[in-house]
């Protein structure tokens, strides 16, 4: 395949067969970026590979003009609506149909959510690609806000992932392409195994910085390349470094218009297909987020109504407590030897009153009382409703398992025989605390080597799992078990066995991969051992 960027010079990725190729675009706002992104990306489509697109503002949209293959996936030019929750399924579909797509993030207001879900999906095309092997160009926009040079715990998962794709997405087919704007905000990591660079126009001293921006990149590579020489670059034209030197170019125009510049297009149509495909997943996307919204309204409604009744029955405390100080008053103080004067003396206002106020006493306690046992019955309520939401999840799962295989009769009656042993329904305490879960037998520690890469464990076991987990930093934070389960859900599409679960977490503590604190309610916590992260990858290596 050959990815001509002008009349004179063209990428042939069968020179980059052995080690994989991996592309930055890096060029200040309005100097071309777009255009030769897309460039490369028809030149893809062309070729009948596959390719997806990640991107923050609508502007992919428009390759639909002149493709029939392109889904769009959120934002304002969706083809299926974006559900956060729906990562796997997304990436499922197109690697199984071989659509490319263009997946907008714009829907999701949260930028943690952003990130979030970018992760799920980057992690989940990572695992599934590793059956299908499609060539594929995974293109992504502004990468510097999913993998930051300055990143926390909550940018560190999606930041993992990149880097994990620009280093191993060779082996299985994954191309990544990185897009950037400002090079001093991208991590080093992932723009480090990049092997063919463009570099566009800069002019702020932040982005052409030696020790951060593009001039580091340079110096790395030891390219022979000035900053006089980015500076003065005319709007579209690059300095490529690849495998062959440094060679100055004008990019070619792109064909497909810019979704910046034009964002209605007319979109070539579906195949009939690709179209039933499309309405099955739509139809799934569009009932699960009915079912959630309805989920949420009802869990609002009730903590609505609470709130409410705290607040009448705050009001009624206050109505009490004047009572009280009124009665307060009426007394003289016993110990400097003064009488209480008789109720004889007291004006007949002041005695209709008191007696009004008493009354006024009895009334609020008994709506104290009366309310005190509605707030009671309405967390029952929300209590009984999270456990539906559990069951419902589990289930959902369950269904989906189903769903995915051609038998489905046959799993139908797998997942009805699963479902029991998804709800445990007794706890073992063996006289101890509730809730505690009590390990009696002895697990023998294993030693293995494996010569493969890291993270390529066996998956198929909870313990593989967990391992896993830990290399990816979700155990630098303390998780509960309940936790962990879900994320083993979330991230693996498979439904948790709570026996197989703690056994799996005992052997990661005889083994000192994990570590873990009983919590005032007798559960657990589990976290990364110390120097568990370094010792397994030296058995990887």
């Amino acid at each position: 395949m050959k990815l001509r960027l002008s009349s004179d010079f063209a990428i042939d990725t069968d020179v980059y067969k052995r080690e994989g190729l991996r592309i930055s675009i890096l060029a200040m706002s309005g100097h071309g970026k777009s255009n030769a992104a897309a460039d490369l990306v028809e030149d893809v489509l062309d070729n009948h590979a596959q390719v997806i697109i990640i991107e923050p503002i609508p502007e992919w949209h428009t390759l639909k003009a002149r493709y029939n293959n392109i889904v769009v996936i959120g934002g304002p030019y969706q083809d299926l609506p974006l559900e956060p929750a729906f990562a796997h399924e997304y990436v499922l579909a197109a690697l199984e149909k071989g659509i490319s797509l263009i997946v907008n993030v714009s829907d999701i207001e949260d930028e943690v959510e952003q990130l979030h879900f970018v992760s799920s999906f980057l992690w989940n095309l990572y695992r599934l690609e590793q059956k299908y092997r499609r060539v594929l160009f995974l293109v992504l926009e502004e990468a510097d806000i999913w993998a930051p040079q300055s990143w926390d715990q909550m940018s560190k998962p999606s930041l993992s992932r990149v880097s994990l794709i620009a280093k191993h997405g060779r082996k299985i087919g994954i191309f990544p392409i990185l897009i950037s704007q400002r090079p001093a905000d991208l991590h080093k990591s992932p723009l480090s195994q990049c092997n063919i660079n463009l570099f566009g126009k800069f002019t702020s001293p932040a982005d052409l910085d030696p020790k951060t921006g593009i001039m580091y990149v340079v110096k790395k590579l030891h390219l022979p390349i000035t900053e006089e020489q980015i500076m003065k670059l005319p709007t579209g034209s690059f300095v490529v470094s690849h495998k062959g030197g440094v060679d100055t170019i004008p990019v070619r125009k792109r064909i497909c218009p810019h979704g910046a510049d034009t964002p209605l297009i007319e979109p070539k149509p579906f195949t009939a297909d690709l179209s039933r495909a499309l309405g099955g997943l739509r139809d799934e996307i569009s009932k699960a987020i009915a079912a959630k919204k309805d989920e949420e309204s009802v869990v609002k409604r009730q903590e609505k109504e609470i709130v409410r009744l705290k607040r009448e029955n705050e009001e009624l405390e206050a109505k009490a407590k004047i009572k009280m100080s009124v009665k307060e008053m009426l007394q003289q103080d016993k110990d400097v030897g003064v009488a209480t004067p008789s109720l004889n003396v007291v004006p007949e206002d002041v005695r209709k009153r008191l007696a009004f106020l008493g009354e006024q006493l009895a009334e609020s306690a008994k709506k104290i009382e009366w309310f005190e046992l509605k707030e009671k019955q309405y967390k029952q309520r929300l209590d009984q409703a999270e456990k539906d939401l559990k069951v419902y999840d589990e289930l959902r799962s369950w269904l989906r398992m189903a769903i995915n295989v051609q038998n489905i009769y046959d799993n139908i009656h797998r997942v009805e025989e699963k479902i029991p042993t998804a709800i445990p329904t007794q706890i073992p305490t063996d006289g101890d605390v509730p809730g505690k879960v009590v390990v009696t037998e002895t697990i023998p520690e294993i030693h293995h080597k494996i010569e493969r890469p890291i993270l390529e464990t066996d998956e198929s076991t909870h313990e593989g799992r967990l391992i896993t987990l830990t290399l990816h930093g979700f155990f630098d934070e303390k998780r509960r078990v309940i936790a962990i389960g879900k994320e083993i859900t979330r991230t693996y599409g498979v439904q948790v066995n709570t026996k197989a679960l703690n056994e799996a977490l005992e052997s990661m503590i005889q083994k000192k991969t994990l570590q873990r604190e009983e919590t005032s309610n007798g559960g657990w916590e589990y976290w990364t051992y110390p120097g568990a992260k370094d010792r397994i990858k030296e058995v990887d290596r």
